[in-house]
This record gives C-alpha cells, structure tokens and sequence, in this order.
C-alpha cells in the first residue's frame, strides 16, 4: 500500500498543541517582562531559574510546532527570542534592565531541552515508535 506523504491526524494534533504552546509561552514572557519593576530581584537567583524554565516550555512548544526542523535551528530561535526580549526590556520596560545573565539562562533551558530530546527521541524510535504496524 502507498503511504502519502500527508502527517497523521496524531501528528497534526501534536504539531497544532507545539504552536500553542509556543505562542502561549512567548506571549506570557514577553508581558512578563514587560512589567515595571521598582526593584531588581534578590536572594537567590530564583529568577534564573523561572527563565530557563520558561523557555524549557517554549523550546517544547517550537520541537513539537516544527518537527522536521533541525533542532539546532530550534535552539537558534528559541535563544534569538530571548535575546530580543532582553533587548526590549532594557529598553522599554521601566525599571528593568537588559542582562547578560538572563540571556545565559534563558539560552540554558533551551538547551537542556535540545539536549534532553537528542537522547530520548532515538529511544522512542528504537522501542515506542509504532509507525511499522502490519500491512492490511
């Protein structure tokens, strides 16, 4: 039987809840970082951690959202995005301010994903993978 090339309805559903995990995400960081704030925080750096955590969900949405994409490329975005974030921050939000640290993190929780994905995405292949069920 010829298989067309189309995605498989559960691959469709996938791709569609990347896209709005994706946009929810970015959406939700960016006013985040958008709202004023009389204080930088202090104690211990929990706020390095919310970063890279925030944009752990946002690569998860754009691996799903673009599955044929070079995770590589991923990463690119996903830290492009920070980046720009940050940029805009400094320069429109009041009383914040564009900071290296935050751009290391977010780049961080992009990168424990991309990581984490190249190691278990071969084992789904190899024993989850149920795309070779019998002909009909």
């Amino acid at each position: 039987m010829t298989r067309t090339t189309f995605p498989r309805p559960s691959m469709m559903w996938l791709i569609a809840m990347g896209w709005i995990i994706f946009g929810f995400s970015t959406i939700l960081i960016s006013g985040v970082s958008m709202i004023p704030m009389a204080a930088p925080p202090s104690g211990l750096h929990l706020d390095k951690v919310l970063h890279a955590f925030a944009y752990a969900i946002l690569t998860v949405g754009l691996i799903f959202a673009w599955p044929k994409r070079a995770l590589p490329l991923i990463f690119v975005v996903a830290f492009g995005i920070g980046g720009i974030i940050e940029i805009c921050q400094g320069l429109f939000a009041s009383g914040r301010t564009a900071s290296f640290a935050d751009a290391l993190a977010n780049g961080f929780g992009g990168l424990t994903v991309i990581l984490t994905w190249m190691i278990l995405y071969p084992l789904y292949q190899k024993y989850l993978d149920v795309r070779e069920l019998p002909q009909e």
